[in-house]
């Protein structure tokens, strides 16, 4: 691969900072039935279904600068396999009950309909849902903000084909793409 390098510019400062005036933001709302039609109808990662948008693009997922909100479902009596990244996350539980493993915490956290759970960058977590309906999470973070500082790592599960093996094998993945189910 040849990399070039190209000669900068100057540009005027009122002008750069007229383009950001210039540029309003437009409110968009993600109604509750079209989320839920839709995730009736999808397949659900491990790690989320969906990625909210603003406009149905890739770069419309970064809905506020450096932020993205995923929808996550852990079908019923299913769990996720610990993990830790670079990126925070606010998950907020939509629907559904179950359990979060937060840390080194031996004891996990319930979590219920509207409750709200914070997950600093490198804390590692895994949910369980313990009950007969999906546990629903909407869940906040700024992977596009680690993502332009060429910040991506993760520590993740190795891809097993079996899921009776033990998960609690981790290895450290840096790459320039983010993981999409993420």
């Amino acid at each position: 691969m040849t990399h070039s390098v190209t000669e900068g510019r100057l540009f005027d400062y009122g002008q750069y900072r007229s383009h950001f005036a210039d540029v309003p933001e437009q409110a968009v709302v993600w109604p509750w039935p079209e989320i839920s039609k839709s995730l009736a109808a999808a397949r659900h990662g491990e790690r989320g279904t969906f990625t909210l948008t603003r406009d149905g693009t890739a770069s419309g997922c970064e809905i506020v600068p450096g932020m993205a909100i995923n929808v996550q479902v852990v079908p019923p009596h299913e769990s996720t396999r610990p993990h830790a990244h670079a990126w925070w996350h606010l998950f907020i539980v939509q629907s559904g009950r179950g359990m979060a493993h937060v840390g080194e915490h031996d004891e996990p956290v319930r979590l219920a309909p509207r409750d709200v759970l914070i997950v600093p960058a490198w804390c590692m977590h895994a949910f369980h849902c313990d009950a007969d309906e999906a546990l629903v999470l909407f869940s906040t973070s700024n992977l596009p903000q680690q993502q332009s500082l060429g910040n991506l790592k993760a520590s993740e599960p190795e891809s097993v084909a079996d899921d009776s093996v033990d998960h609690g094998v981790t290895k450290t993945i840096i790459e320039g793409q983010p993981d999409e189910s993420h």
